[in-house]
């Protein structure tokens, strides 16, 4: 006999899919050869298309480092894991306190080694361990998609309670259409419990609606799909097959560490410059719903086709002032 589908979002939870989180995340993000990684990545590494939600990141940061009298700035990433993003600010933006919170311990410990000023393990699901107002910029990154649909309401707000008037946020998010409402999440061959167990995606969810979650509670700065669709890094195109078999056979023949690095600097370029060229031309919010019509249908094909994204997204966060 087949389980009964859930009706609604709230019905998608970790106790749904048998998964206790807990055990799930305590090890699984715990990178310790990612500790003092930052200081070998050259002007090559961030220029690759994958290193984009680094520099999208430290934008986010400069915005808040430009206000007037937001010295010391306090940062804080809510799950951290490793510390990856975290060791990175650190690194370009030294003059700044750096706090870290996740649940799994294994993950803070390394954290600490890696450029984090303060680390705690803390369910955070449960709510944030900080004081109102305590933070000038607060950030995500991989974080959002591994929430439950009902616990992120509460979690933007918990991260709105512990902003300060005036105080930035970015969110780096999985983003995109997974058909939840119609999974069978005990039988182990269904898709999308597969994709659940996989890396823990519970809650994705599209650009749009996580939008309409954050506008309740911050201005939206900027917010757009990353990559821009089709591009993607190398190593992704080729192990998806996402650009067809005849382009995976031909790049075969070259295959090796440089000419993988060389076409995810050609990936990254493009992909910052069209992103660039939309958010210029269709101001902040590049989302399919919010993008004027352009009056010319195969244009508005074409731009829809890039706004699908592949599976992120960028976005910027302002809370208002008192």
């Amino acid at each position: 006999m087949s389980e009964k589908t859930p009706f609604t979002k709230d019905d998608i939870t970790y106790a749904l899919f048998d998964i206790d989180p807990a055990a799930y995340y305590q090890e699984r993000y715990a990178y310790g050869d990612v500790v003092g990684v930052v200081a070998n990545e050259g002007r090559v590494t961030q220029n690759t298309l994958i290193y984009q939600k680094a520099h999208y990141l430290h934008e986010a940061l400069r915005r808040c480092l430009s206000d007037p009298g937001n010295h010391p700035v306090k940062v804080l990433e809510v799950g951290c894991g490793s510390g990856t993003f975290g060791a990175r600010l650190k690194h370009f933006f030294p003059e700044i306190e750096l706090f870290g919170v996740d649940m799994s311990s294994s993950c803070i410990e390394i954290a600490k080694q890696n450029g984090f000023d303060h680390a705690v393990t803390y369910d955070v699901v449960q709510g944030l361990p900080y004081a109102d107002s305590e933070f000038d910029f607060i950030y995500t990154m991989d974080f959002f998609g591994h929430v439950e649909f009902r616990s992120k309401d509460p979690m933007i707000a918990e991260i709105s309670r512990i902003t300060k008037p005036g105080g930035y946020g970015f969110h780096g998010i999985e983003s995109g259409f997974i058909d939840y409402l119609n999974c069978n999440p005990k039988n182990p061959d269904d898709t999308v419990r597969k994709y659940v167990y996989m890396e823990g995606h519970i809650g994705v969810e599209t650009l749009e609606d996580i939008l309409d979650r954050f506008s309740k509670h911050f201005e939206i700065v900027q917010a757009f799909p990353f990559p821009i669709r089709p591009l993607l890094n190398i190593g992704n195109i080729l192990n998806s097959r996402f650009w067809g078999e005849e382009f995976y056979t031909a790049f075969a023949g070259i295959d090796n560490p440089t000419s993988r690095v060389a076409a995810d600097l050609v990936t990254g370029w493009l992909n910052k410059y069209l992103t660039d060229q939309l958010l210029q031309i269709y101001g902040n919010e590049l989302t399919q719903s919010r993008v004027a019509d352009t009056g010319n249908p195969a244009l508005n094909r074409f731009i829809d086709t890039l706004l699908q994204g592949c599976g992120f997204s960028m976005t910027t966060l302002r809370k208002a002032q008192a």
